[in-house]
């Protein structure tokens, strides 16, 4: 049957119930090649891809503004300088952040990859990054892969031998987060990193409400950072293992209780006030669009750090100013992440 559907050129589809695998095949190039899927391999890892996302996200997210006060427990000795806007780079890499820093004296471009799950071809995609970004900026490249929670990880040199002889070494740096140690950060008031050491060596119930009395102290002038910064906090708590269960439920208790600094943070007073005054007015041009589709992304950011990839993608999918005033008329008043996150992929 394979060779007469060959002969033929007929794309088809064959299951085969012994190990479920799918036969396909398909056009590419001008050219139809077979393929195959293993379907019971396919059904268990896409939602550990989709449940990692949001954390390498969220982990993204944390530096913005920050990058001053964090680089430096990234990679000793650096010093920041700017970071590079990956959103413009015309390539189909997926890098997550870039940062130009001076390091040791001379200037650097510092990649840095957050994985939350396991990549057996991770040790190579970085190698693409790295190429790309010593390409385009000739300067010495240092790559670092984050992994905030335990996992199997990438080997570091990557090396690639042909009968025996090297042809390439790539060196990269490995930062395991439950390996750092969660007192020291606290010792040196390292607040910047506080919503981190959920996941560091030595986390508990004790240290983490130590840390959230420094983080409202410090946090006192600027309500909005201190209700994001506790918020990413309980995400990592929730998602990390290393905090007993029942100092764990405690801490989120307490986390519970900032929520309503939310709703009360000025900045989403201004939006809401910004958005209730656009409702009423007239126009569908573009300009007034994509202004919508900024508020909605703004608004996603601040409540639901989470969801903003989401949110990201669910706006440029929206063509009109009445669907986007009707999304974040239902976004303002969703009680909780998962009703948000439900919005944005109807």
């Amino acid at each position: 049957m394979l060779e007469e559907q060959e002969k033929n050129r007929i794309p088809f589809l064959l299951l085969h119930k012994k190990d479920a695998r799918v036969m396909v095949w398909v056009k590419f190039g001008g050219r139809e090649v077979c393929t195959q899927m293993a379907k019971r391999q396919s059904k268990r890892t896409q939602p550990t891809q989709e449940q990692q996302q949001p954390y390498d996200n969220l982990l993204k997210s944390l530096l913005e503004g920050q990058e001053k006060e964090m680089l430096p427990y990234f990679l000793e000795d650096a010093v920041y300088l700017e970071t590079l806007d990956i959103e413009v780079m015309r390539t189909l890499l997926r890098i997550d952040r870039v940062y130009k820093i001076s390091y040791k004296g001379q200037e650097h471009i510092l990649h840095l990859e957050f994985e939350t799950g396991s990549d057996t071809k991770m040790a190579a995609r970085l190698l693409d990054y790295h190429a790309y970004l010593y390409r385009k900026y000739d300067l010495p490249v240092i790559s670092i892969i984050v992994y905030p929670f335990r996992t199997a990880i990438a080997t570091s040199p990557l090396e690639e031998v042909s009968h025996g002889k090297q042809l390439l070494v790539f060196h990269f740096q490995i930062l395991r987060l439950w390996m750092l140690s969660a007192e020291k950060f606290v010792r040196e008031h390292a607040v910047a990193m506080y919503a981190l050491l959920p996941a560091m060596e030595g986390a508990n119930g004790q240290l983490l409400s130590r840390a959230i009395d420094e983080m409202v102290q410090y946090y006192q002038d600027n309500e909005s950072t201190l209700a994001r910064e506790l918020r990413w906090l309980g995400i990592v708590l929730r998602r990390a293992n290393i905090v007993p269960l029942e100092e764990k439920r405690v801490i989120e208790e307490r986390l519970n209780m900032y929520d309503d600094l939310m709703e009360k943070d000025p900045k989403m007073m201004r939006l809401r006030a910004q958005w209730e005054a656009k409702s009423r007015a007239e126009g569908r041009d573009e300009g007034r669009i994509q202004e919508l589709q900024t508020m909605v992304s703004t608004f996603v950011q601040v409540r639901f750090p989470m969801l903003v990839e989401l949110a990201q993608q669910k706006v440029k999918h929206v063509s009109t100013a009445d669907e986007l005033r009707h999304l974040f008329q239902q976004l303002m008043t969703a009680s909780d992440e998962s009703a948000a996150r439900s919005l944005l992929t109807t």
